[in-house]
């Protein structure tokens, strides 16, 4: 399952304000309820989500709260594991696999591994997926941190997608944030002639954004 509306931060927004507020007036305590500042974390599914789960499932364990995750009395571990209802032979074998995952990986360091560009967790590919689905005003937005704006393409990955040497360097340098100083010592060029090549291919875009009529 997963979100099918991108409204995550207007709920997280409810719970640090609404709910902490009631939480506070309830329990006669004042200032935040919960540490540090929420994060979005973009997951690709396919690679990632047993990870996550398995992180999360671990993370009363690593905090030394219960012994096992089955013995935390919020989650849903229990619940996977058939605690309830008695379940036909594949659904056991999920239960144990699954069982066996989350015992695994209390050493894995899912975010110092996985994360990339602060937000994703996935590969290059997911992240320029994520990416091309996100609007241009979006991708340019100066609120978005230029890590997370940048595409993981290298100047070589360019060169085979772009139709001229000059559109190669200039998506290299605006959408990969790679440097003209960068990109002249891998071309074996001045950062002059870098600069006027980025130049003529903006130009050019311009020329086809803008026609004569």
């Amino acid at each position: 399952m997963h979100t099918q509306a991108a409204n995550l931060s207007l709920l997280m927004r409810h719970v640090n304000g609404v709910y902490s507020q009631a939480f506070n007036r309830r329990h006669g305590k004042v200032g935040h309820l919960f540490q540090g500042r929420f994060k979005a974390i973009l997951v690709d599914r396919d690679s990632y989500l047993l990870e996550v789960c398995r992180y999360v499932e671990l993370n009363p364990v690593r905090a030394g709260m219960v012994a096992t995750p089955a013995d935390w009395a919020w989650s849903l571990h229990g619940y996977l594991l058939g605690r309830d209802p008695a379940s036909a032979e594949d659904v056991q074998r999920a239960q144990r696999l699954y069982a066996e995952l989350v015992a695994a990986g209390q050493g894995v360091q899912l975010w110092d591994e996985g994360l990339n560009r602060q937000i994703y967790l996935g590969d290059d590919d997911f992240v320029q997926r994520m990416l091309d689905a996100a609007s241009p005003i979006a991708r340019r937005s100066a609120d978005v941190p230029k890590p997370q704006r940048h595409s993981p393409c290298t100047l070589a990955q360019w060169l085979k997608q772009c139709n001229s040497r000059e559109e190669a360097l200039r998506r290299a340098h605006t959408e990969s944030g790679l440097s003209m100083t960068a990109l002249a010592a891998e071309r074996g060029v001045s950062v002059a002639r870098v600069s006027q090549l980025i130049s003529k291919a903006e130009r050019n875009l311009k020329a086809v954004d803008s026609p004569n009529i």
